[in-house]
Parts: structure tokens; C-alpha cells; sequence
């Protein structure tokens, strides 16, 4: 029994959706209105988060901030952070300076140089992190800029391929042509051999010209003039091939534009 108890318990893959579903079945107004968005803190495994997406102060505390805006107290954007930055870099020199007086003469009083310097650090940290937000935008201009190149090297190779692509079209239907006369002037060369040109023999072996002989000359004469049905067609599927490619290069070329 007890084996039985402690067996592990089967777990679908894809559970059923928890019991407060049900709730909703009729629709939406069937069931309790969801709660409040919670402002503007949330706490989370114990930690607090902010519902309000800022750049978190790393001063909070009143009289911390060794920097001061040019205008009003509470106006963050009007302060210089350039000079104050640099001002803040002279007091770090300053006070690294005294710090290794103080380590030479009364080393005891080490500990309030080391919270001065700290609290330097933190200001200057403090006044890096006001160019999160600048960096960001900056950052995702930079990204755009790298897409829209990329794409219009893209598109650059797409027209050159367009291109080389039209030249070895136009080059293989100049081929094609040439073959196609050069094989209709072989034919009209020739002469043409039908039944009605066929030399019989009567019973006593003089020779006889068939019935048409003489309108087998005229008709070699034509055929020499005209395109057989088998080169008739083979012209057709290249005229047709020809519009299909000015069709498909057209429609290319108004959708690259």
C-alpha cells in the first residue's frame, strides 16, 4: 500500500485549463471583472518591481547627490551632465589623494575617504545611468540603419541578378533564332522529295516522271519561301516564350520599384 502511495503521480502534457475557466464560459461578463494592475510597485519572489518603466535612482536618500540641476530641484533633464561628471572625476582625484595621506599619517581614518569615494562613484554611476534611455534610442537607430542597408544591398543584388539573368535570356532566344534560320535556309536549299517526284519504271524499264513532276518544282519553290509546320510551331513557342519573359521581367521590375 504504502508502494502504491508513493508511486509518481501522472502528469498529462497538456494539462486541462485550471477550474476558474469555467467561470468564463458564458463570455466574458459571466465571470468576475480581473483585478487592478498594481501600482506602482509589485513584489515578486520577494523582490520589488516597478509597474513604471525609469531609470532607478541610485540616490533615493535626500543630500546624497553631490550634483544639483541648473534650474529647478525636481527638473532632472536640466542638469549638465558633462561639468558635473567632470567635477565629479576632480573630486575622485582629490580624494584618492587623501586617501594616501590619511594611510600614511592616521591610518584609523581610512574608513570615512573610502565612504566619501564610494559616494562618488555613485553619483558619477548615477549620472551614467541618465543616458540609458539616449543609449537605447541610439542603439535601436543603429539597428534600423544596419536592416535598411542590409535590405538595400539585398535589393541591389536582386536587380543585378535581374539583369545578368535578362542578358543570358536575350543571349540564349539570339542563339535560338540564328539555329532557327540557318535550319529554315537549309531547308529551302534541299530539295524536296514527295511521292509525286519519284521516278517510276514502266514494265518495259523506260523510265517515266510521276504525274506532278513538274508541280514538285513549284512546290520546292514555295517550301523554300515558307516555314515548315514543325518550324511554324517552334517560332510560336519562342514568340510566346519571349512575352513570357517581358511579362515576368515587367512584373519584377514594378515590384522592386
Amino acid at each position: 500500500m504504502q508502494e502504491e502511495a508513493e508511486a509518481p503521480e501522472i502528469v498529462s502534457e497538456f494539462p486541462a485549463p485550471p477550474k476558474f475557466f469555467a467561470l468564463y464560459a458564458e463570455g466574458v461578463e459571466s465571470g468576475p471583472a480581473p483585478p487592478e494592475p498594481m501600482e506602482p510597485t509589485y513584489h515578486m519572489f520577494g523582490s520589488p518591481y516597478s509597474t513604471q518603466d525609469v531609470v532607478p535612482d541610485l540616490l533615493p536618500q535626500p543630500g546624497k547627490k553631490v550634483y544639483a540641476p541648473e534650474g529647478d530641484e525636481g527638473d532632472a533633464a536640466a542638469v549638465d551632465y558633462k561639468a558635473q561628471m567632470k567635477k565629479i572625476n576632480r573630486s575622485l582625484l582629490a580624494n584618492f589623494v587623501e586617501l594616501v595621506d590619511v594611510l600614511i599619517k592616521k591610518p584609523v581614518m581610512f574608513n570615512e575617504k573610502l565612504d566619501d569615494i564610494e559616494l562618488l562613484f555613485l553619483n558619477m554611476h548615477n549620472l551614467i545611468n541618465g543616458f540609458r534611455p539616449h543609449q537605447a534610442r541610439e542603439t535601436v537607430i543603429q539597428m534600423l540603419k544596419t536592416q535598411v542597408q542590409e535590405r538595400r544591398d539585398a535589393a541591389r543584388d536582386i536587380r543585378r541578378t535581374i539583369d545578368e539573368s535578362r542578358l543570358a535570356v536575350e543571349r540564349v532566344h539570339g542563339e535560338l533564332h540564328e539555329s532557327t534560320d540557318d535550319a529554315t535556309a537549309a531547308d529551302g536549299a534541299s530539295p524536296a522529295g514527295t511521292d509525286e517526284d519519284v521516278k517510276m519504271e514502266n514494265v518495259d524499264g523506260t523510265g517515266a516522271t510521276g504525274i506532278g513532276g513538274d508541280q514538285a518544282n513549284a512546290s520546292g519553290a514555295a517550301s523554300a519561301a515558307a516555314l515548315t509546320p514543325a518550324q511554324q510551331e517552334q517560332a510560336e513557342k519562342s514568340r510566346e516564350a519571349r512575352q513570357m519573359q517581358e511579362q515576368f521581367f515587367s512584373a519584377l521590375e514594378a515590384a522592386m520599384n
